[in-house]
Protein backbone atom coordinates (compact mmCIF):
# COMPACT_ATOMS: atom_id res chain seq x y z
CA UNK A 1 0.00 0.00 0.00
CA UNK A 2 1.31 3.16 -1.03
CA UNK A 3 1.82 6.31 1.19
CA UNK A 4 -0.82 8.69 -0.62
CA UNK A 5 -3.47 5.75 0.15
CA UNK A 6 -2.15 5.56 3.77
CA UNK A 7 -2.42 9.43 3.79
CA UNK A 8 -5.96 9.46 2.39
CA UNK A 9 -6.51 6.46 4.98
CA UNK A 10 -5.75 8.39 7.76
CA UNK A 11 -7.34 11.19 6.63
CA UNK A 12 -10.77 9.93 6.10
CA UNK A 13 -10.17 8.64 9.93
CA UNK A 14 -9.70 11.83 11.24
CA UNK A 15 -12.79 13.47 9.29
CA UNK A 16 -15.06 10.51 10.72
CA UNK A 17 -13.58 11.42 14.29
CA UNK A 18 -14.05 14.80 14.03
CA UNK A 19 -17.84 14.23 12.43
CA UNK A 20 -18.50 11.84 15.53
CA UNK A 21 -17.30 14.75 17.98
CA UNK A 22 -19.67 17.55 15.90
CA UNK A 23 -22.80 14.98 16.43
CA UNK A 24 -21.82 14.65 20.25
CA UNK A 25 -21.55 18.50 20.12
CA UNK A 26 -25.04 19.06 18.59
CA UNK A 27 -26.73 16.17 21.06
CA UNK A 28 -25.02 17.88 24.03
CA UNK A 29 -26.21 21.70 22.79
CA UNK A 30 -29.85 20.25 22.69
CA UNK A 31 -29.99 18.51 26.13
CA UNK A 32 -32.68 18.60 28.31
CA UNK A 33 -31.85 20.99 31.49
CA UNK A 34 -33.50 19.85 35.22
CA UNK A 35 -33.61 22.18 37.90
CA UNK A 36 -30.14 23.70 38.74
CA UNK A 37 -30.91 27.01 40.67
CA UNK A 38 -33.89 26.74 43.21
CA UNK A 39 -36.27 29.53 44.79
CA UNK A 40 -38.53 28.16 47.51
CA UNK A 41 -41.17 30.56 48.25
CA UNK A 42 -41.72 29.87 52.13
CA UNK A 43 -38.88 28.05 52.25
CA UNK A 44 -38.46 24.32 53.09
CA UNK A 45 -40.34 23.55 56.24
CA UNK A 46 -43.85 22.57 55.96
CA UNK A 47 -45.95 24.46 58.95
CA UNK A 48 -48.24 21.19 59.08
CA UNK A 49 -45.56 18.76 59.73
CA UNK A 50 -42.57 17.86 57.54
CA UNK A 51 -40.04 19.49 55.18
CA UNK A 52 -38.72 19.42 51.69
CA UNK A 53 -35.62 17.94 51.69
CA UNK A 54 -32.53 19.97 50.46
CA UNK A 55 -29.51 19.07 51.42
CA UNK A 56 -27.33 15.71 51.70
CA UNK A 57 -25.85 14.34 48.66
CA UNK A 58 -28.92 13.29 46.28
CA UNK A 59 -29.31 17.14 46.57
CA UNK A 60 -26.22 18.35 45.43
CA UNK A 61 -26.58 18.94 41.79
CA UNK A 62 -29.02 21.52 43.23
CA UNK A 63 -28.76 24.73 45.15
CA UNK A 64 -32.09 26.00 47.62
CA UNK A 65 -32.51 29.51 48.64
CA UNK A 66 -35.79 30.61 50.59
CA UNK A 67 -37.13 33.67 49.61
CA UNK A 68 -39.68 35.70 51.29
CA UNK A 69 -43.27 36.17 49.90
CA UNK A 70 -42.58 39.51 50.56
CA UNK A 71 -39.64 39.96 48.85
CA UNK A 72 -40.96 37.76 45.90
CA UNK A 73 -40.93 40.31 42.41
CA UNK A 74 -39.80 39.22 38.59
CA UNK A 75 -36.12 40.83 39.48
CA UNK A 76 -35.86 38.39 42.84
CA UNK A 77 -36.70 35.51 40.26
CA UNK A 78 -34.74 36.40 37.52
CA UNK A 79 -31.50 34.47 38.95
CA UNK A 80 -33.48 31.34 39.46
CA UNK A 81 -34.65 28.30 36.69
CA UNK A 82 -37.24 26.66 39.47
CA UNK A 83 -39.36 28.03 41.74
CA UNK A 84 -40.90 25.99 44.17
CA UNK A 85 -44.00 27.83 45.80
CA UNK A 86 -44.37 25.89 49.02
CA UNK A 87 -48.16 26.91 50.22
CA UNK A 88 -47.78 25.50 53.31
CA UNK A 89 -44.18 27.28 54.02
CA UNK A 90 -43.54 28.44 57.59
CA UNK A 91 -41.93 31.36 56.02
CA UNK A 92 -44.56 33.81 55.40
CA UNK A 93 -46.84 31.45 53.99
CA UNK A 94 -48.60 29.37 55.94
CA UNK A 95 -51.70 28.32 53.80
CA UNK A 96 -52.57 31.82 52.61
CA UNK A 97 -52.32 32.08 49.15
CA UNK A 98 -52.94 36.19 49.97
CA UNK A 99 -49.24 36.60 51.24
CA UNK A 100 -48.99 37.06 47.76
CA UNK A 101 -50.15 40.58 45.67
CA UNK A 102 -51.86 40.08 42.18
CA UNK A 103 -48.65 41.55 41.19
CA UNK A 104 -46.75 39.12 42.94
CA UNK A 105 -48.44 35.98 41.39
CA UNK A 106 -48.60 37.77 37.77
CA UNK A 107 -44.89 37.91 37.85
CA UNK A 108 -44.54 34.45 39.39
CA UNK A 109 -46.98 33.74 35.86
CA UNK A 110 -44.67 35.41 33.73
CA UNK A 111 -41.45 33.61 35.38
CA UNK A 112 -42.79 29.98 33.67
CA UNK A 113 -43.64 31.80 30.32
CA UNK A 114 -40.05 32.49 30.08
CA UNK A 115 -39.79 29.11 29.88
CA UNK A 116 -39.14 28.17 33.55
CA UNK A 117 -40.72 25.71 36.30
CA UNK A 118 -43.04 25.99 38.99
CA UNK A 119 -43.78 23.28 41.52
CA UNK A 120 -46.51 23.91 43.97
CA UNK A 121 -47.00 22.05 47.14
CA UNK A 122 -49.74 22.86 49.60
CA UNK A 123 -49.52 19.69 52.06
CA UNK A 124 -52.50 19.84 54.76
CA UNK A 125 -53.69 22.81 53.96
CA UNK A 126 -57.02 23.78 53.44
CA UNK A 127 -58.55 25.51 50.15
CA UNK A 128 -56.12 27.20 48.64
CA UNK A 129 -57.54 30.01 45.90
CA UNK A 130 -55.68 29.11 43.09
CA UNK A 131 -57.90 30.89 40.32
CA UNK A 132 -55.06 33.52 39.78
CA UNK A 133 -52.50 30.57 37.78
CA UNK A 134 -53.29 30.54 33.77
CA UNK A 135 -55.29 27.49 34.57
CA UNK A 136 -57.57 27.73 37.72
CA UNK A 137 -58.70 24.95 39.62
CA UNK A 138 -60.35 23.75 43.00
CA UNK A 139 -59.03 21.01 45.22
CA UNK A 140 -60.67 18.78 48.25
CA UNK A 141 -58.82 19.25 51.04
CA UNK A 142 -59.27 16.55 54.30
CA UNK A 143 -56.67 18.29 56.71
CA UNK A 144 -54.61 16.40 59.18
CA UNK A 145 -56.87 13.11 59.34
CA UNK A 146 -53.98 10.66 59.43
CA UNK A 147 -55.58 8.51 57.03
CA UNK A 148 -54.96 6.45 54.34
CA UNK A 149 -56.28 6.15 50.85
CA UNK A 150 -55.37 4.94 47.12
CA UNK A 151 -53.09 6.32 44.99
CA UNK A 152 -52.85 5.47 41.07
CA UNK A 153 -49.90 6.51 38.91
CA UNK A 154 -52.07 6.86 35.86
CA UNK A 155 -49.18 8.14 33.10
CA UNK A 156 -46.23 6.45 33.01
CA UNK A 157 -43.43 9.47 32.61
CA UNK A 158 -40.02 10.80 34.26
CA UNK A 159 -42.01 12.27 37.09
CA UNK A 160 -43.41 8.64 38.46
CA UNK A 161 -44.04 5.29 36.55
CA UNK A 162 -45.58 2.09 37.84
CA UNK A 163 -43.03 -0.22 36.08
CA UNK A 164 -39.70 -0.93 37.39
CA UNK A 165 -36.70 1.52 36.61
CA UNK A 166 -35.50 4.49 37.75
CA UNK A 167 -38.64 6.83 38.02
CA UNK A 168 -40.29 4.02 39.63
CA UNK A 169 -42.86 5.02 42.53
CA UNK A 170 -44.39 2.48 44.86
CA UNK A 171 -48.00 3.99 44.86
CA UNK A 172 -49.34 1.21 46.72
CA UNK A 173 -46.97 1.46 50.05
CA UNK A 174 -47.09 5.43 50.21
CA UNK A 175 -50.67 5.24 50.14
CA UNK A 176 -51.43 2.37 52.27
CA UNK A 177 -48.24 3.06 54.96
CA UNK A 178 -48.22 6.49 55.41
CA UNK A 179 -51.03 9.21 55.38
CA UNK A 180 -49.60 11.22 52.43
CA UNK A 181 -52.73 9.92 50.28
CA UNK A 182 -55.31 9.63 52.85
CA UNK A 183 -54.66 13.46 53.92
CA UNK A 184 -53.72 14.85 50.20
CA UNK A 185 -55.41 17.60 48.36
CA UNK A 186 -57.09 16.60 44.90
CA UNK A 187 -58.42 18.73 42.39
CA UNK A 188 -62.31 18.85 42.15
CA UNK A 189 -62.84 21.37 39.01
CA UNK A 190 -60.61 20.63 35.46
CA UNK A 191 -58.93 22.84 33.14
CA UNK A 192 -57.69 20.77 29.89
CA UNK A 193 -54.57 21.86 29.94
CA UNK A 194 -53.53 20.47 33.17
CA UNK A 195 -52.11 16.63 32.86
CA UNK A 196 -52.65 13.65 34.56
CA UNK A 197 -49.73 11.85 36.50
CA UNK A 198 -51.39 10.45 39.78
CA UNK A 199 -54.95 10.21 40.66
CA UNK A 200 -56.46 8.49 43.38
CA UNK A 201 -58.97 8.96 46.93
CA UNK A 202 -58.25 10.68 49.91
CA UNK A 203 -59.89 10.02 53.39
CA UNK A 204 -63.10 12.05 52.54
CA UNK A 205 -63.71 10.05 49.59
CA UNK A 206 -63.09 12.56 47.35
CA UNK A 207 -61.20 11.39 44.03
CA UNK A 208 -59.45 13.27 41.81
CA UNK A 209 -55.80 14.19 40.41
CA UNK A 210 -53.09 14.82 42.91
CA UNK A 211 -49.76 14.92 40.76
CA UNK A 212 -50.35 16.65 37.66
CA UNK A 213 -48.56 19.14 34.88
CA UNK A 214 -48.77 21.40 32.63
CA UNK A 215 -47.02 23.19 29.53
CA UNK A 216 -47.17 27.07 29.67
CA UNK A 217 -47.81 29.19 27.40
CA UNK A 218 -50.87 26.50 26.16
CA UNK A 219 -50.01 25.12 23.25
CA UNK A 220 -46.11 25.01 23.79
CA UNK A 221 -43.63 23.15 25.82
CA UNK A 222 -42.02 25.79 26.94
CA UNK A 223 -42.29 26.65 31.15
CA UNK A 224 -43.74 23.61 33.39
CA UNK A 225 -45.92 23.93 35.95
CA UNK A 226 -46.36 21.04 38.27
CA UNK A 227 -48.48 20.50 41.53
CA UNK A 228 -48.32 18.20 44.15
CA UNK A 229 -51.19 18.13 46.42
CA UNK A 230 -49.88 14.67 48.67
CA UNK A 231 -49.17 14.90 52.30
CA UNK A 232 -45.65 15.49 53.31
CA UNK A 233 -45.20 14.51 57.10
CA UNK A 234 -43.21 11.27 56.13
CA UNK A 235 -41.03 13.66 54.13
CA UNK A 236 -37.52 12.12 54.82
CA UNK A 237 -39.18 8.98 56.54
CA UNK A 238 -37.72 5.18 55.67
CA UNK A 239 -40.75 5.48 53.44
CA UNK A 240 -38.85 7.52 50.50
CA UNK A 241 -41.31 7.46 48.05
CA UNK A 242 -42.53 11.17 48.74
CA UNK A 243 -38.68 12.00 48.51
CA UNK A 244 -38.24 10.07 45.02
CA UNK A 245 -41.31 12.19 44.11
CA UNK A 246 -39.85 15.56 44.64
CA UNK A 247 -36.14 14.76 43.64
CA UNK A 248 -37.71 13.77 39.94
CA UNK A 249 -39.31 16.78 40.19
CA UNK A 250 -36.85 18.81 40.37
CA UNK A 251 -34.76 16.57 37.88
CA UNK A 252 -37.95 17.30 35.28
CA UNK A 253 -36.40 18.52 32.15
CA UNK A 254 -38.36 21.57 30.82
CA UNK A 255 -38.26 24.22 28.06
CA UNK A 256 -39.06 21.49 26.65
CA UNK A 257 -40.29 18.70 29.02
CA UNK A 258 -41.42 16.57 26.49
CA UNK A 259 -44.10 14.86 28.88
CA UNK A 260 -46.23 12.93 26.48
CA UNK A 261 -49.41 14.65 28.60
CA UNK A 262 -51.78 11.35 27.37
CA UNK A 263 -54.00 12.18 29.51
CA UNK A 264 -55.42 15.37 31.15
CA UNK A 265 -56.95 15.74 34.33
CA UNK A 266 -60.71 16.52 32.23
CA UNK A 267 -61.12 12.85 30.67
CA UNK A 268 -60.40 13.71 27.23
CA UNK A 269 -57.01 14.64 25.32
CA UNK A 270 -56.56 15.24 21.76
CA UNK A 271 -53.15 14.79 20.20
CA UNK A 272 -51.24 15.59 18.65
CA UNK A 273 -50.75 19.17 19.89
CA UNK A 274 -48.94 20.81 16.92
CA UNK A 275 -48.12 19.25 13.34
CA UNK A 276 -47.13 21.23 10.31
CA UNK A 277 -48.25 20.14 6.70
CA UNK A 278 -48.66 21.01 2.93
CA UNK A 279 -51.71 23.00 1.72
CA UNK A 280 -54.21 20.15 0.20
CA UNK A 281 -53.20 17.39 2.02
CA UNK A 282 -54.80 15.39 5.10
CA UNK A 283 -55.10 15.88 8.66
CA UNK A 284 -55.59 12.93 11.55
CA UNK A 285 -56.60 14.11 15.39
CA UNK A 286 -56.85 11.64 18.15
CA UNK A 287 -58.86 11.80 20.40
CA UNK A 288 -58.85 9.58 24.25
CA UNK A 289 -61.37 9.27 26.70
CA UNK A 290 -60.69 7.83 29.97
CA UNK A 291 -61.57 8.40 33.72
CA UNK A 292 -60.03 9.58 36.49
CA UNK A 293 -57.53 6.92 37.14
CA UNK A 294 -56.65 6.42 33.46
CA UNK A 295 -58.88 3.55 32.34
CA UNK A 296 -60.10 3.71 28.74
CA UNK A 297 -63.75 4.51 28.29
CA UNK A 298 -65.00 3.31 24.63
CA UNK A 299 -68.91 4.42 23.14
CA UNK A 300 -68.67 7.88 23.83
CA UNK A 301 -69.48 9.96 20.77
CA UNK A 302 -66.64 12.95 20.70
CA UNK A 303 -67.12 16.05 18.73
CA UNK A 304 -64.43 17.46 16.29
CA UNK A 305 -64.28 21.43 15.59
CA UNK A 306 -61.65 23.30 13.60
CA UNK A 307 -62.63 26.09 15.80
CA UNK A 308 -60.12 28.81 13.74
CA UNK A 309 -57.38 29.45 11.15
CA UNK A 310 -57.94 28.96 7.29
CA UNK A 311 -60.00 25.74 7.77
CA UNK A 312 -62.73 27.00 10.48
CA UNK A 313 -65.75 25.06 10.45
CA UNK A 314 -64.75 22.22 9.68
CA UNK A 315 -66.36 19.34 11.86
CA UNK A 316 -66.96 15.83 12.54
CA UNK A 317 -68.57 12.87 15.00
CA UNK A 318 -66.67 9.75 15.79
CA UNK A 319 -67.57 7.07 18.63
CA UNK A 320 -64.49 5.57 21.00
CA UNK A 321 -63.60 2.37 20.36
CA UNK A 322 -62.28 -0.21 23.46
CA UNK A 323 -59.43 2.00 23.97
CA UNK A 324 -60.93 5.21 24.33
CA UNK A 325 -60.17 6.29 20.93
CA UNK A 326 -61.90 8.95 18.22
CA UNK A 327 -59.96 9.94 15.03
CA UNK A 328 -61.25 12.87 13.11
CA UNK A 329 -59.92 13.95 9.52
CA UNK A 330 -60.28 16.42 6.97
CA UNK A 331 -57.82 17.81 4.56
CA UNK A 332 -56.76 21.49 4.67
CA UNK A 333 -57.79 23.20 1.29
CA UNK A 334 -58.27 26.34 2.86
CA UNK A 335 -54.60 28.15 2.42
CA UNK A 336 -51.45 28.86 4.32
CA UNK A 337 -52.26 29.58 8.07
CA UNK A 338 -52.68 27.91 11.19
CA UNK A 339 -55.50 25.95 12.64
CA UNK A 340 -57.08 25.86 16.49
CA UNK A 341 -59.27 22.31 17.31
CA UNK A 342 -60.94 21.07 19.72
CA UNK A 343 -62.55 17.89 20.90
CA UNK A 344 -65.63 17.74 23.31
CA UNK A 345 -67.93 15.06 24.94
CA UNK A 346 -70.97 15.13 26.86
CA UNK A 347 -70.05 14.12 30.62
CA UNK A 348 -73.15 12.34 31.35
CA UNK A 349 -72.13 12.27 35.52
CA UNK A 350 -71.15 15.53 35.53
CA UNK A 351 -73.84 16.63 33.10
CA UNK A 352 -72.00 18.76 31.21
CA UNK A 353 -69.73 19.25 28.09
CA UNK A 354 -66.29 18.58 28.51
CA UNK A 355 -63.98 20.32 25.83
CA UNK A 356 -60.11 18.73 25.32
CA UNK A 357 -57.04 21.21 25.40
CA UNK A 358 -56.60 23.11 21.96
CA UNK A 359 -54.23 21.85 19.63
CA UNK A 360 -52.74 23.70 16.08
CA UNK A 361 -52.11 22.46 12.93
CA UNK A 362 -49.79 24.96 10.80
CA UNK A 363 -50.76 24.96 7.04
CA UNK A 364 -47.53 25.95 4.28
CA UNK A 365 -47.18 26.01 0.67
CA UNK A 366 -44.63 23.67 -1.23
CA UNK A 367 -43.62 21.34 1.60
CA UNK A 368 -43.69 20.28 5.57
CA UNK A 369 -42.22 22.76 6.87
CA UNK A 370 -40.00 20.72 9.12
CA UNK A 371 -36.88 21.41 9.69
CA UNK A 372 -34.56 18.64 11.24
CA UNK A 373 -32.01 19.06 13.31
CA UNK A 374 -28.86 16.82 11.34
CA UNK A 375 -28.52 20.00 8.74
CA UNK A 376 -26.52 22.28 11.94
CA UNK A 377 -24.37 19.00 12.33
CA UNK A 378 -24.09 18.37 7.96
CA UNK A 379 -22.72 21.65 7.11
CA UNK A 380 -19.49 21.96 9.05
CA UNK A 381 -18.91 18.46 8.71
CA UNK A 382 -19.00 18.64 4.83
CA UNK A 383 -17.26 21.64 4.88
CA UNK A 384 -14.58 19.07 6.76
CA UNK A 385 -14.68 16.77 3.86
CA UNK A 386 -14.60 19.19 1.04
CA UNK A 387 -11.21 20.61 2.60
CA UNK A 388 -9.88 17.15 2.87
CA UNK A 389 -10.70 16.21 -0.60
CA UNK A 390 -9.06 19.65 -1.85
CA UNK A 391 -5.70 19.38 0.30
CA UNK A 392 -5.77 15.14 -1.30
CA UNK A 393 -6.04 16.45 -4.82
CA UNK A 394 -3.03 18.47 -3.86
CA UNK A 395 -1.47 15.52 -2.91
Amino acid sequence: MNSKKLRFGSTITTILVIAVCLCMLGQSASALPSSSNVAIIGGPTVVNGGTLPTTGPTYAAFTFTTVDPATVNAATLAPYDTVVLNMAGSVGMLCNANALSPSQKADIVAFVGNGNKLIIYDSECSAIDYSWLPYPFTTANPGALGATGTLTIVEENTLSTALPGPYYIDAATLASTTDAVGDMNVMTTYDPNWCLDMSGTNAIAATGPVHTYAKYPAGTDNGLIIYNGLDVDYMGWSITELDQIWLQELQQPFSPSNLPCGVTVVGISLSPASDVNPVGTQHTVTATITDLLGTPIPGIDVTFNVTSGPNAGESGIDTTDGSGEATFTYTGDGGVGTDQIVASFYDSQRQTTVESQTVTKDWEEGGNGEIPEFPTIAVPVIAIIGLALFFQRRN
